[in-house]
Parts: C-alpha cells; structure tokens; sequence
C-alpha cells in the first residue's frame, strides 16, 4: 500500500509540475502579446524594405544632417522621440539659402558662432519623407553614429522615417 501512496504522490507531483510550467508559459506569452515596444524605421519607400531600425523610448533623439542644394553648406535637423511620435526640435544652418528660414514661426532664433539655430520648434510630425541624393550627402545620426544614407542607399530614393508600435513577441518574430 506504501508504493501506491508513493506513486500517487509522484504523479501529482508531476501534474503540478507541469500546469505550473504551462502557466508560466501563457503568462510569459500573454506578457509578449500586451507589452509594446516602440521601434524607429527608415524604410525604403518603394520596396518597403526595412533600411534601418532601432528600439526607442521616450527622450530618445536623432538627426538628419545634409548639404544645402545652393549654399553647399551643412544643415542639421534635430528631432526627438516624445508620446512614441517624432518631434522636430530644432535646426542649425550656416547661410540663407533657398529654403531655409530667416525666423522663426516656431521656437527661438538664435544667432551664435556663425551659425542660424532654432530651438524649441516641438513640432509633431507622423513620418519623415526623404529623398536621399549624393550631391546633399543626407546622413542619419543616432546615437552619436553616422548612417551615409547617400553611400547606402542609389540616389533619388525616396525613404522614410517613422515610429512603429509592435507587441514585443511580433517585433522578436518578424525578424525571423
């Protein structure tokens, strides 16, 4: 009688062992399907291929620097990732140029050390569109790093730059 007292303790044993594992798995599946993660993209528009992409939060910021087609001189464009939207923040040019502000609508405009920057632009902005070219050398900057845009992507192709929300298990998935 002692052994079937013995088995059957080790079979419940069992049982709980394995419904406590399969709870543990749905929790661990339901926390993947619930938990959000915000991601950052540059996208080949035409192709709809994925050029570039990065987990972002909150506070997390990038810019997008260029040529300016005329005055051949930099422009930097600042932005910052706030509500998992880009914001456009601010800008910072060395000479007028056909395009470029001589004030500013939004922000403060700011003359110093021969530069034109307007801060505090805080402009909502859905997605970012951009034609790369070579003769503008678009560069994207993230995270102190350089993207050649123009090195990695043919001329005239047109990208663009979005924020995406993906529940944490199909962002793991969908790079498989």
């Amino acid at each position: 009688m002692q052994n079937t007292r013995l088995s059957f303790v080790m079979t419940k044993n069992k049982n709980f062992k394995f419904f406590l594992l399969l709870f543990l798995f749905i929790i661990l599946i339901f926390s993947l399907l619930v938990f959000k993660v915000n991601v950052l993209q540059i996208i080949n528009y035409q192709s709809d291929k994925i050029i570039w992409e990065q987990t972002v939060e909150d506070g997390d910021d990038f810019s997008i620097k260029y040529l300016h087609s005329v005055a051949k001189t930099p422009v930097i464009e600042f932005f910052e990732i706030k509500d998992g939207k880009i914001l456009l923040t601010g800008t910072e040019y060395q000479s007028y140029g056909a395009g470029l502000p001589t004030s500013a609508e939004q922000g403060d405009y700011i003359v110093a050390d021969d530069k034109f920057i307007i801060k505090n632009i805080d402009q909502k902005l859905p997605e970012i569109m951009l034609r790369v070219s070579d003769y503008a050398q678009h560069e994207f900057i993230y995270n102190e790093k350089n993207y050649k845009l123009y090195e990695n992507v043919k001329t005239e192709t047109l990208l663009q730059i979005k924020t995406e929300k993906f529940s944490y298990l199909r962002f793991i998935l969908r790079r498989y």
